[in-house]
C-alpha cells in the first residue's frame, strides 16, 4: 500500500482510491532526491526504492502536457516535470514559521541551488 512520505501529508492510497490522487516514485537523479527528502522533513529513513510521495504535494504548473492522450481523445495523465519540487502542502520548519515565509535571502539561495541541481541532472553527460 502507497502512503505519502511527506511527515504531515495524511493521504494513502486506500484513502484516495477513485479521488484523483496519484502517487510518484522519487527520481532516478540523486541530487534531485535529497531536495525531496529534505522537503519530507522525516525524522526516519526514507526508502527511495518504494517511498511514494502524492499529487497532493506537487503544483498543476509541475506538470506537463499530455499531448499523446489528449490527442486521442483519452483520459489524461498526469506526467510530473523533470525538474519538479514538491512545493504544496508542506511541513513547517522546527520554529513554528512556514516554509514559504522564509527571508528572502536565504529563499534566493535556496532557488539558486535547486537550480544548479536540476541544471546538472538535465545536461546529458558527456561520453569520453
Amino acid at each position: 500500500m502507497s502512503a505519502c512520505a511527506v511527515v504531515t501529508c495524511p493521504n494513502y492510497h486506500r484513502k484516495t482510491k477513485g479521488k484523483g490522487v496519484i502517487y510518484h516514485m522519487f527520481l532516478v537523479c540523486p541530487n534531485r532526491n535529497k531536495i525531496w527528502i529534505s522537503k519530507c522533513k522525516r525524522q526516519d529513513h526514507i526508502n527511495v526504492k518504494y517511498a511514494r510521495i502524492c499529487s497532493d504535494n506537487f503544483r498543476p504548473s509541475d506538470y506537463m502536457d499530455d499531448m499523446k492522450n489528449r490527442l486521442l481523445g483519452l483520459n489524461q495523465k498526469k506526467i510530473l516535470k523533470p525538474d519538479a519540487v514538491l512545493s504544496v502542502n508542506l511541513p513547517l520548519q522546527d520554529n513554528g514559521e512556514d516554509i514559504s515565509s522564509r527571508s528572502e535571502r536565504k529563499s534566493k539561495r535556496s532557488i539558486l541551488q535547486e537550480a544548479k541541481i536540476r541544471l546538472k541532472c538535465l545536461s546529458p553527460k558527456k561520453n569520453m
